[in-house]
């Protein structure tokens, strides 16, 4: 499982809520999981396979709020043969919501679907990957 080094930087400061089933601020309730399929992947930069890798997924866990928003993970770091990279549209994975954003002067995440942190488990590769949705967080450029 590869994390990109953006990503280890947030994790490493506190700013992807923690793991918890008490949250009643109306926020995602962060590790919640489900089946889905990936509808849309690609690389980062179009044609461009060193730039990294991004997927979106049929799940809306996470951002339901948003009208058009689905649970995805974007990683700049993911090498071409990673397993985010050698996924197609149509797998069936399993998307789990592990984290969000806290809210705070520059992130609402009740604005902003960025931020969000997913685990994906991968059936027919039999492996998992981990990232952010965005490689902008909430708040961010």
């Amino acid at each position: 499982m590869k994390v990109s080094s953006v990503l280890m930087a947030v994790l490493s400061i506190g700013e992807i809520a923690p793991i918890s089933k008490a949250d009643v601020s109306g926020q995602p309730i962060p590790y919640q999981c489900e089946d889905s399929v990936v509808t849309k992947k690609g690389y980062y930069f179009e044609n461009q396979p060193n730039s990294g890798s991004y997927a979106q997924f049929k799940s809306r866990l996470g951002v339901t709020q948003f009208k058009d928003a689905t649970a995805a993970v974007v990683d700049r770091s993911a090498a071409p043969n990673s397993v985010l990279a050698k996924q197609q549209v149509g797998d069936r994975v399993q998307v789990c919501l592990v984290g969000y954003p806290n809210k705070d002067q520059y992130c609402n995440p009740d604005r902003d679907p960025r931020g969000r942190y997913y685990r994906i488990y991968h059936y027919r590769q039999k492996a998992e990957y981990s990232g952010t949705n965005g490689d902008h967080l909430c708040g961010g450029a």
